[in-house]
């Protein structure tokens, strides 16, 4: 068995309806026969035979190959996944599988997710025309995996869904044509390991940087933490994707090309994950919920953070267990995950929560049943978990955390961090996390080795953390520069001074904050509360059941009208707004709220900060007893009165207003239930629509293939015309009904065949040439499949008869070719057809010369005394005509002379004599006689001579 090398890279082509002409474009160019299999996944009706093999094989000097089992590839050769199955890649072997009812066969995603686990950055993915989006998923992991994504052109493409959906996933390195990918991949894998290695150079540390600056004054991301040997692996890339070799020229190629930062800062992006990825860690992970739902309070909420969530399947399988264990218990505890990312294409792909089949490979039947609903092939996570997730774009290094989190799962992003970074980002963990709360990180990452001041362990092998209880992390507040790079790698750990002197200064301003910084709350223009800091138990009310997290439903309801008239206020002013109210005459206090309105750098909608500062006043404040007497108290009573009767009416009016909100929200639920409806109806229909659209993808597939075999019939049909028309042979080919179905030119002048005489049975057609049992003899051809021969005349020429039987692809005779061969110039070529053979044993042993001719004047046989009278060896005289021995008048007359010697011409019957011409033009006397005889049903003439004085 061969054994893959290393530097070997794996190309898969995936194509559907409109995919040939690509894929026979891509191989023409496509010249490369080291370093690379070729594999090529065409979506194909099963229930129809593909001759793709036959079409791609003329376009290539490579071979080609139809895997219609599990097979160890070689390279330079081109293998074509059979129609009904689904490929993997394992262990270097292309392995089989039966292809999902409904939806792609082969699946292209399916494939390039198995390549990109088993092969990683030596995956090639090329995505060509087709309807749908298969291939989409799966060139995302190829790209996860470091590995290198090419689409068709849209304006190239015959079905550009295919190429579209990749391109929008934001994974594609380059759009071209498909000959220009053959060649771009050529390219690159020629370019690969020479661009590495001149990136990992130590003397391009400066270079390095630049990039950094670059991508940093572009994007606002600064990358310089990241681990130096990912971002080499990944610079490299992009600079075999454009062949360049040298770190100059790439630098100059990102000031020339724009759009390159974007695609080099989607490539640092690590967007790669899995549903319950690595079982026995989520065994664990499972306790560890337990753990928190068992802790936790129906009226708290649970609160889950999940930063670099990619497309969401870890968010969603941590979802799926809280649910199972709320379910079990029967509880009611409300619970949120925040799912954050920077890489906003995959935020949209989880958003969306649809899933391919290769994307839930390995989950559990039961939650697969319960948590998933299939669509068309994919599968789309259910409401109950979807709607519990919030899906947010957050930088995990710089932008504020989450807070009072029970569970913060992050799971293989800090291997990509230097040693510094993840230690601020485990002091971010520790300070988003409650106390005694967990961390869930990768396999090869670690809290309590990294800062164990910070986190000890809970389920050590399964790397699930415990926070420790201290007062304050040592939280970094700075952004740090993308110039700094260099600097930070020579950071030395803060010694515990220092430490001990910024817990102090962090302290402080801890305190400072609770204790001068009002209690202040961020909603969003509908009133919807997004963010809280401080203590509100004051006021706003948290009700049991499900919450409504908009400021007008919490709100105490002593302040919620002036809450209500303070926002409309900002909406409308947009500025700062403020007002003083008695908020409770007990304790003298008098309640400050302050709305106004700020924007969020990353979002266009209004968002309003609320802070609530209470002060407390005595008696004074509101009126000086020594100047005020008895009426104006009265008077100021008499107000105070009023306003609170004011209030309640105002009330009142606001609770009848909510109750007919409730009603119309009421019929609004009803509409929306019945827009739910609609909506399962549409994809209802949608599910069928995608079913039609992949059947008719094979149906064009198939449609392609027979165009192509129709084309190559109408050649072969105009080549057998053309030899039909110029062969001088006589030539009437049958079916196996034994209709007439063809002839040559020939046939058609000697027996009068017409256009009617197609599709008639040759017995019925009144075919000139007298042959016995013609019927019996045809179909005896077809009965026993072999040849078969017989012997027919038409007028004075007599017709040896050869049936051929022709065959299908198998042993069933499809017709007969009947060949009409002259019996009367047969016996030069074949002697066994000779009809004057009996002569051949008698004829020397006669005591008188003798020629035997037919009606033609061809001599059929000389005896030797016969042929010496004449000057003449016998055998030269075979198939001579008569004619050159006879003398004038009579060599004009042919052998049509004879007919007068013949005894019934003549008045005796007696020897005749004739004066014959010899060799040398001398004339000879000869005696004659000639008798008439029928050989082999021929009439042939015998002329018996001797010379005169016999």
């Amino acid at each position: 068995m061969a054994k893959q090398k290393r530097d070997d890279y794996w190309v898969l082509l995936g194509a559907s309806a409109g995919g040939l002409e690509a894929l026979k474009c891509f191989l023409e160019n496509f010249t490369l026969r080291q370093q690379c299999y070729l594999i090529v996944a065409q979506h194909l009706d099963p229930k129809h035979p593909t001759i793709l093999k036959e079409l791609l094989a003329r376009t290539t000097d490579m071979p080609v190959q139809l895997v219609e089992n599990d097979i160890q590839p070689k390279v330079g050769q081109v293998y074509i996944i059979s129609p009904g199955h689904n490929a993997t890649i394992k262990e270097g072997r292309i392995c089989l599988s039966p292809a999902a009812a409904v939806g792609p066969k082969p699946s292209i995603d399916v494939l390039l997710n198995s390549l990109a686990t088993s092969v990683g950055e030596k995956a090639i993915a090329v995505i060509l025309s087709g309807t749908g989006t298969d291939g989409a998923q799966g060139a995302m992991a190829v790209k996860a995996q470091n590995g290198v994504v090419f689409a068709q052109s849209l304006e190239s493409a015959k079905y550009n869904g295919m190429p579209n959906a990749v391109i929008e996933a934001g994974v594609v390195d380059m759009v071209l044509p498909p000959d220009e990918i053959a060649k771009k991949v050529q390219d690159y894998v020629s370019t690969s390991e020479r661009s590495f290695k001149v990136v990992k150079q130590p003397t391009t540390q400066n270079k390095l940087e630049r990039i950094f600056k670059k991508i940093f004054d572009e994007t606002g991301y600064d990358f310089s933490g990241y681990k130096l040997k990912t971002i080499q692996r990944r610079i490299a890339r992009r600079m075999a994707v454009h062949r360049l070799t040298s770190m100059d020229d790439y630098l100059e190629f990102l000031d020339s090309t724009p759009h390159e930062i974007d695609s080099l800062f989607k490539d640092f992006l690590i967007s790669v994950t899995a549903f319950f990825r690595d079982q026995e860690a989520f065994e664990d992970l499972k306790k560890v919920i337990d753990n928190i739902v068992e802790r936790t309070p129906d009226s708290e909420s649970i609160r889950v953070w999940v930063p670099g969530c990619a497309n969401g399947e870890e968010a969603y399988s941590i979802g799926i267990l809280l649910h199972q264990s709320l379910v079990n218990r029967r509880k009611a505890t409300p619970y949120q995950i925040f799912a954050s990312d920077i890489d906003e294409s995959a935020l949209n792909q989880a958003r969306r929560g649809m899933f391919s089949a290769a994307q839930i490979d390995g989950v559990e039947p039961d939650i697969l049943e319960n948590f998933f609903q299939p669509r068309d092939g994919q599968y789309m996570i259910n409401k109950v978990v979807r709607d519990r997730i919030v899906f947010a774009k957050q930088n995990v290094i710089n932008d504020p955390p989450f807070s009072k989190v029970d569970l913060i799962s992050c799971r293989n992003l800090l291997i990509y961090f230097s040693q510094d970074l993840q230690k601020r980002v485990l002091q971010t963990f520790h300070f988003a996390l409650k106390n005694g709360s967990y961390l869930f990180l990768g396999k090869s990452e670690s809290a309590d080795t990294t800062a164990p001041e910070l986190f000890g362990p809970y389920f050590k092998k399964t790397h699930i953390f415990l926070r420790k209880n201290m007062d304050l992390s040592n939280a970094v507040d700075q952004i740090q520069s993308a110039n700094n790079y260099a600097k930070m790698a020579q950071k030395n750990h803060p010694n515990k001074v220092q430490f001990e002197k910024q817990s102090i200064a962090n302290r402080l301003d801890q305190v400072l904050l609770q204790e001068i910084v009002p209690a202040s709350l961020v909603i969003d223009r509908s009133g919807q509360v997004l963010h809280i800091r401080g203590e509100m138990g004051r006021y706003l009310k948290f009700p049991q059941g499900k919450i409504d997290t908009n400021i007008l439903s919490l709100a105490q309801d002593e302040i919620k009208v002036d809450i209500r008239a303070l926002l409309n206020r900002a909406k409308e002013v947009g500025q700062a707004t403020a007002q003083s109210l008695f908020f409770s005459s007990e304790n003298q206090q008098i309640l400050f709220i302050n709305i106004r309105r700020f924007d969020l750098l990353d979002e266009d909608s209004d968002h309003f900060i609320v802070s609530f500062l209470p002060a407390k006043v005595d008696e004074s404040f509101f009126v000086n007893p020594e100047i005020v007497d008895v009426k104006k108290q009265e008077a100021n009573e008499l107000l105070v009165n009023e306003i609170a009767l004011f209030k309640e009416r105002l009330q009142t009016s606001l609770e009848e207003l909510e109750t007919t909100n409730e009603e119309l929200q009421s019929t609004n639920e009803e509409l929306q239930s019945a827009n739910e409806e609609l909506q399962s109806t549409n994809e209802e229909l949608q599910t069928a629509n995608e079913e039609l659209q992949s059947t008719n993808e094979e149906l064009s597939t198939v449609n392609q293939e027979l165009e192509v075999k129709t084309y190559e019939l109408e050649q072969l049909n105009n080549d057998l015309e053309n030899m039909l028309e110029s062969m001088n042979e006589l030539i009437i080919v049958l079916d196996s009904r034994l209709r007439v179905i063809r002839y040559t030119r020939m046939a058609k002048q000697i027996f009068g065949l017409t256009n009617e005489s197609l599709n008639q049975t040759v017995t019925t057609i009144g075919l000139p040439v007298d042959i016995p049992n013609l019927r019996h003899e045809l179909l005896s051809v077809i009965d026993f499949a072999k040849e078969g021969s017989c012997y027919g005349r038409f007028k004075a020429v007599k017709y040896s008869v050869r049936m051929v039987p022709y065959f299908n692809n198998g042993d069933t005779v499809r017709g007969i070719l009947m060949f009409f061969e002259d019996a009367r110039h047969l016996s030069k070529i074949r002697p066994e057809v000779n009809s004057v053979k009996s002569f051949e044993l008698l004829g020397d042993d006669f005591d008188y010369g003798l020629l035997v001719i037919d009606e033609l004047g061809l001599i059929v046989y000389a005896n030797q005394l016969g042929a010496s009278m004449l000057g003449y060896d016998k055998k030269e005289l075979n198939f001579d005509k008569l004619y050159q021995f006879l003398p004038e008048p009579y060599v004009s007359q042919g052998s049509s002379f004879v007919t007068d010697y013949l005894p019934e011409n003549l008045l005796n019957n007696e020897w005749q004599g004739f004066a014959f011409k010899t060799r040398n033009s001398e004339r000879q006397l000869i005696k004659i006689r000639v008798d008439q005889s029928w050989l082999n049903a021929e009439k042939h003439y015998l002329i018996r001579m001797k010379k005169p004085n016999a």
